[in-house]
């Protein structure tokens, strides 16, 4: 009888093994398919900019390297590791996130711009994400990262101009619509507010949005849809200037663009937040704005960091309405 039940036993234990054996192992994988199966997160299907893509409905560790932060902090979906970092180095993280990123332990995984240097590859897997959130930018290692987790491509331009539909398609994924719904709602009535405390000081007065371009010397933009011009012309509805492009997100010009400028004021971006050398060209000291001292100044990497997602657009919108109430540069 002893004998029977030890035998019993060893056929018990050697099915066990086998069924051990033939387990899919899920364990320690960097793959896409295994990423996901470790987080245990239902799956669903969205539309991305490559078309129909797999992803968890409820992600609890994405890396997003499109420069979404700003709004995944909004829609409350956690991230671990982020590309928002600043357009002049590709390391520094904006005044605005910084706070997020030392209380939740994000991790610096390169530049969404693309510009500044490449996606840390290997970072990104060693944080085993269960979904990953590009743009068009880093196009070039799609394939890469989708080896890594699922991965959706935002539907956005090379100009990181249509910040409302980036906003909108997140929220879509993550079943976030009406915080998006709202959290626009809001943002429109606080345009206006400032909108009215800058107008009780300018009226009807024009303005225009110029920035010194950091790369091509002696070459202008000039804003109008992008932006900070964004923030002036759509979003408080100031008047433009003659001489502002219309339908654009801006345009490239030189100095002697600035006779087909008339402002009343001027918002200037410049890599020291002065006008430097600017000051000294004709076409510059001829303009209306600077004859009467209303010209305001501000930084390069401050408005690249803060104007182009939601709250750092709040955050920049109220600078620079402070700016003229208050007759001071934007970053002083």
């Amino acid at each position: 009888m002893i004998k029977f039940w030890i035998g019993l036993l060893g056929i018990v234990m050697a099915m066990s093994m086998v069924a051990c054996s033939n387990s899919p192992d899920t364990s320690g994988t960097t793959s896409g398919e295994g990423a996901a199966s470790d987080q245990g997160s239902e799956m669903i299907t969205v539309e991305d900019m490559k078309g129909t893509v797999s992803i968890p409905a409820n992600p609890q560790r994405v890396v997003d390297v499109s420069g979404s932060a700003d709004e995944l902090i909004i829609l409350d979906v956690p991230f671990v590791g982020s590309a928002n970092t600043s357009m002049f180095d590709g390391v520094t993280v904006p005044p605005n996130l910084e706070e997020y990123f030392t209380e939740n332990n994000v991790e610096v995984v390169g530049n969404y711009s693309g510009s500044v240097g490449e996606l840390n590859l290997e970072k990104i897997a060693e944080l085993n994400p269960d979904l990953i959130i590009m743009n068009i930018r880093h196009e070039k290692v799609y394939d890469q990262l989708k080896e890594i987790a699922p991965t959706v491509m935002l539907d956005d331009d090379m100009n990181y101009v249509n910040w409302k539909g980036r906003f909108q398609q997140l929220g879509e994924w993550f079943g976030k619509e009406d915080i998006v719904t709202q959290w626009l709602e809001d943002y429109d009535k606080k345009s206006a507010e400032f909108a009215e405390k800058v107008k009780a000081v300018t009226g009807d007065e024009t303005f225009a949005v110029i920035e010194k371009n950091s790369v091509r010397t002696g070459s202008y933009y000039v804003y109008r849809t992008g932006g900070p011009g964004e923030l002036v012309y759509d979003a408080m509805k100031l008047p433009a200037s003659a001489g502002v492009p219309e339908g654009v997100w801006g345009e490239v010009v030189d100095a002697e663009y600035f006779s087909k400028i008339d402002a009343d004021h001027i918002f200037f971006f410049s890599d020291d937040g002065t006008v430097g050398d600017t000051a000294d060209l004709p076409t510059w000291q001829n303009l209306k704005a600077v004859k009467n001292g209303n010209v305001y100044c501000g930084l390069n990497e401050m408005q690249y960091d803060l104007a182009f997602t939601p709250n750092g657009k709040l955050t920049y919108m109220e600078q620079m309405a402070n700016a003229i109430i208050n007759h001071e540069n934007i970053d002083k």
